[in-house]
This record gives C-alpha cells, sequence and structure tokens, in this order.
C-alpha cells in the first residue's frame, strides 16, 4: 500500500478582499511607560497605516530557537517565524507545508517529502539537508534540547541522543536537494503530526555554521515563517512582519504583529484603550480577578485545549520517596475548592493526568478531597521514611512567580499545613531561575505543566516512559509503565491500545509522581474586529491567517 498525499493551496483571490479591511494600529509600550508613553502611542497609531495586530507576551521569550521551544509562548512565537515539513490548518488537521507531497510506504515506516520551492529571508533556497542538520544539531548528546524526544520516533535517533551511536547513523536520507527520506523505528500513526511541531523544523545549515549565535540577534536571524523578525527591544517589544519570501505569503493578511512586554494589570487596562488588540492566553495570563467581569460583560473566550497543569514530585528526594507520602499530599486537595477560589472557575478539575476528552478512563483514579485516607497515608509513609511528624522537616513548593502560580500555591500550603500539621515553604522564582533549579534536580515539588504535541494520550504518558528522559524531572520510573507503553506502540487494534494506555495512567497515579490539578482552558480577550486568529488542540495560536472585518462596528469589542 502507498499512501499519497498532496497539498492543495489555499485560494489566493479571497485575501485581496482582505486588503480593504481597518487599518490595526501600532503602539509600543513597555511595563515600566505605560503612562508617559500614552501621547505617544496615540501620535504612533494615526500615523502608521499598516494592518498591524498589537499583542502582549508577557515577559521577555524564553527562546526562539526551534529546536527548544517547549512553553506556548515561545512555540507560538517560533510559528510565526519559522514553518516545517507539515503545519496544523484551520481544521485542527495537518496539512503539507514546506513539503509539498509525502509518500508513505507500505509498512509506515518510511516517509518519502517533496519540498516545494520555498526560500529563507536571506533568500537562500530551503533544502532537504537544512532539515537533516536541524534534526542532528538537536540530536547531538552535547546539545541541551528537552524536545529531543520527540525526535525519538526516527530511527536510532533515541540511541544517538544516549550517545549510543553516532550521529551518521540517523535514519534520514537526503535524496536530492528537494527530497528527504525518513526512517521510522516503527510505524507512528501521528507521524505527519509530529512534523508540524517546531523541534522538527528546519534552520539554515550555512548561517548555523558561520554565524555564532544568529538567533541572538534580528541583523542575523533567519527565518522562513509567514512572519519576519524586524525589531527586538530588551524586556520591552519585538516587532515581526509579513514575510514577503514566504512560499504562501498571500494567504498572510496582516503586514505585521507588535508585541510588547506588558504586567497583567497594564495589559487589561491597554485592551480596555484599544491600545492592544490581544490579551491573555497563551502569550500571556489575564489578571484572576478580573475574569468574573469580563465573563458578565461577555468579552472573556474561553478554548478548551490539551494541557494539564500538575505537581512533580522529585522521587528521589528522601522525604518524598515514599509513594504513600506522594498520595497523600494529592489526596488531600480540593480540586474544586482550588479551581474556584484561585482560578475563579475558568478551568476543570483534574483527577488524572491524561486530559479526559481522550477517554482512557470513565471514572476518577483517585476521589479527589480524601482527607481520611490522606492522613491513613501520611501516617504510613511517616513510617516508610523513618520519620516523625515533630521532627519532619519544611517542604518546599517551587514556582514560576506568578499571580495565579501564588494563588495556587497559597492554597496548596494552607491544606496540607491544616490536614497534615506540616510547614510548607513557598519559593516564587523568574521563570529562568525556577528552570535551572528544575533542570538540576533542585527541588521536592514544582508545579508544572504540559501541553500536547500530538493528538494522543501518548503525548503525556511518554514523558514518563523512563527516569532519564529530558523532560521527566521527577526521576520516576516504573518498569511496568514502561513495558506496557512499548506494547501499546505495537498494538494494532484501538481499543486494545487504549486499555494499555489506561493500565499506564492508573500505575502512574497509583505511584503519583505527579499530582494533576486541573485540566487547561485558554482564557482571552480580543478586539471584536480580528478575526481567523486559529487556535490549535493542543494550544497553538496561530496568525496566518488572522484579519481584521472592517463590517463590524470599530468600537466593539
Amino acid at each position: 500500500m502507498v499512501i499519497h498525499m498532496l497539498h492543495l493551496r489555499k485560494k489566493k483571490g479571497l485575501w485581496l478582499v482582505a486588503m480593504a479591511c481597518i487599518l490595526f494600529q501600532i503602539s509600543c509600550q513597555s511595563p515600566s511607560k505605560n503612562h508617559e508613553n500614552g501621547s505617544k502611542i496615540a501620535k504612533e497609531a494615526s500615523q502608521d497605516t499598516r494592518r498591524v495586530l498589537r499583542v502582549n507576551i508577557g515577559s521577555e521569550p524564553r527562546t526562539l530557537d526551534p529546536a527548544k521551544a517547549r512553553d506556548l509562548q515561545s512555540i507560538t512565537m517560533v510559528r510565526m517565524l519559522f514553518e516545517g515539513l507539515t503545519r496544523i490548518d484551520q481544521k485542527d488537521k495537518v496539512e503539507m507545508a514546506l513539503a509539498k507531497d509525502v509518500v508513505i510506504s507500505e509498512d509506515l515506516k518510511t516517509y518519502t517529502f517533496t519540498l516545494r520551492d520555498a526560500k529563507w529571508t536571506n533568500g537562500e533556497a530551503i533544502v532537504a539537508e537544512d532539515f537533516v542538520y536541524a534534526w542532528r544539531r538537536v540530536l547531538d548528546p552535547k546539545t541541551p534540547a528537552d524536545n529531543a524526544f520527540q525526535l525519538y520516533p526516527i530511527k536510532n535517533a533515541q540511541a544517538i541522543k544516549s550517545g549510543e551511536i553516532s550521529i551518521e547513523q540517523l535514519g534520514v536520507k537526503v535524496l536530492d536537494e528537494y527530497t528527504l527520506q525518513i526512517e521510522l523505528e516503527k510505524p507512528t500513526p501521528y507521524f505527519l503530526e509530529l512534523t508540524s511541531y517546531p523541534v522538527y523544523f528546519p534552520i539554515n545549515a550555512k548561517v548555523d555554521c558561520s554565524v555564532p549565535h544568529w538567533l541572538e540577534k534580528v541583523e542575523t536571524f533567519v527565518s522562513n515563517g509567514p512572519f519576519v523578525l524586524k525589531e527586538w527591544k530588551s524586556q520591552d517589544s519585538i516587532q515581526v512582519e509579513k514575510n514577503s519570501s514566504y512560499w504562501d505569503c498571500n494567504t498572510v493578511k496582516l503586514d505585521g504583529i507588535s508585541m510588547y512586554m506588558l504586567q497583567e494589570a497594564a495589559e487589561l487596562s491597554m485592551f480596555e484603550s484599544k491600545e492592544i488588540d490581544w490579551a491573555g492566553s497563551p502569550l500571556s495570563v489575564l489578571p484572576i480577578d478580573a475574569l468574573g467581569k469580563l465573563h458578565a460583560e461577555k468579552m472573556l473566550n474561553k478554548k478548551p485545549i490539551l494541557g494539564t497543569y500538575f505537581l512533580r514530585i522529585n522521587t528521589e528526594n528522601a522525604l518524598l520517596s515514599s509513594s504513600k507520602m506522594r498520595r497523600a499530599l494529592s489526596l488531600s486537595v480540593n480540586r474544586d475548592e482550588l479551581v474556584e477560589h484561585a482560578l475563579a472557575g475558568s478551568q476543570v478539575a483534574a483527577t488524572g493526568f491524561v486530559p479526559e476528552v481522550f477517554g482512557l478512563h470513565e471514572e476518577s483514579y483517585f476521589k479527589n478531597d480524601d482527607t481520611h485516607q490522606a492522613k491513613k497515608l501520611f501516617d504510613e509513609g511517616l513510617e516508610e521514611i523513618s520519620m516523625t511528624l515533630s521532627k519532619l522537616p519544611e517542604i518546599e513548593l517551587l514556582f514560576p512567580n506568578s499571580e495565579r502560580n501564588q494563588r495556587i500555591a497559597q492554597m496548596l500550603q494552607e491544606r496540607w499545613q491544616r490536614v497534615f500539621g506540616v510547614t510548607v515553604a513557598l519559593v516564587a522564582l523568574e521563570s529562568k531561575a525556577y528552570l535551572e533549579r528544575l533542570y538540576k534536580g533542585d527541588f521536592q515539588i514544582a508545579v508544572g505543566s504540559w501541553m500536547a504535541d500530538y493528538n494522543d494520550p501518548l503525548s503525556f504518558l511518554e514523558i514518563f516512559k523512563s527516569k532519564t528522559a529530558s523532560a521527566n524531572h521527577t526521576h520516576w520510573e516504573n518498569a511496568e509503565y514502561t513495558k506496557l507503553l512499548e506494547n501499546s506502540s505495537v498494538m494494532a487494534n484501538s481499543v486494545e491500545r487504549m486499555q494499555l494506555l489506561s493500565q499506564c495512567e492508573k500505575i502512574l497515579m497509583e505511584d503519583m509522581p505527579i499530582v494533576p490539578l486541573f485540566h487547561y482552558n485558554l482564557l482571552f480577550v480580543k478586539n471584536h474586529q480580528l478575526n481567523d486568529v486559529f487556535i490549535s488542540k493542543m494550544g497553538g495560536l496561530d496568525f496566518r491567517w488572522a484579519h481584521v472585518d472592517s463590517s463590524k462596528k470599530e468600537d466593539e469589542r
């Protein structure tokens, strides 16, 4: 059997209609200068005649490197600037992007992509070697890349990353300049979804070899996506413009996007005064106290996504090495109360790690707010670690500093103090410092979140396949769990496969290296005239098709 997929280009005539749409305004704000720059914003807005969207990204992006983009903010920005073999379209389906065609072998293990005629922003052609170079760069054992595991479906990728074999043995071949062949370890039904993810994006091999730190400067930044980087003011703003050399530039209706690094309170204030056009997830977080008012005024938009907010527990820490102790902490939490009071009822309480939409379980793996069982397990856990409550040191809860994280941490602190009598120290850090401690394993309990990379429960469960997995900061490993995951990957019957994955999640929830708290809804407000901004099931925000509707009143939101 040979599967042949052709990408049909979008109709190009429609975009001309959008040229008559009203003009977006450009403003330049920073958190420390919101008031004094008011007149400057108004002046710039009146002078600019381009269709430029204005959004808040909250803070400096962690990275614009496709190989390292993990959080939704970075992923969104990377997708503005780069593109891969495939892309998720407006119907949440995979479509061809830099590849114009793919042929899949009869055994479903070999993918042969034919590239379309596309250019880098420096004018050079995008060739098959750019993909191979980018993937080898990620898989080099010397390269720190949390996302490397997403390449593991490719033959020998995992063995290369672990240093067992040479990079030359990666299962990819350049058949000619515009033909790329990929051999997989085993059939992977979601592989075309994976190739739409940033870690699969190419980078310009010539530039990366000849220009050190090219990703850090606008002058040397070379990309291939719908937009091109034009200005980057550290801790202030980033400007991108439509990429005229993008292969499908006729579908891009915006002239550019201005992204500001605003604090939460300033963001909403500027949205209400029409100085920005989008506020909130996934680029930033709306103030929790404002959600009720925004909902009542029918301004709040809510989008369920495949994501879970949870606590990571360092299972190698002596105090938390007992699964009974970990389960006690989890069972004591009242998730409904947490969602209602800390999150204004905006999220969905979670009693499992995998979002319920996948249907892995009909009933909860554990009872929410089960203080009776929690106290019993806590006492048994203390005995297991040869500890008494009077001698138990304080437990440290680590989190990136934000209003939402602060509220959640404070509720957990109060809950565990009241139920168990333990002292919990809250440690709020800036994102970079938080990640450094996480990667080093220098924590006891740390908040975390996970968004699906592809539409399958495996995207959640595979994180914990081994204690050495790059994203498994809990250091937890379970032989039965690993075996079930491996068996599921060769299971042809989808019902039986889901049953195996359900068993995996049950093991995870019994050993409890993580404590699920809630499943995500993205919350945002937007300019009423803004249309066709796409948010995928995985939480990816895409402005490629965005445009404004001049038929709607300008003062509507």
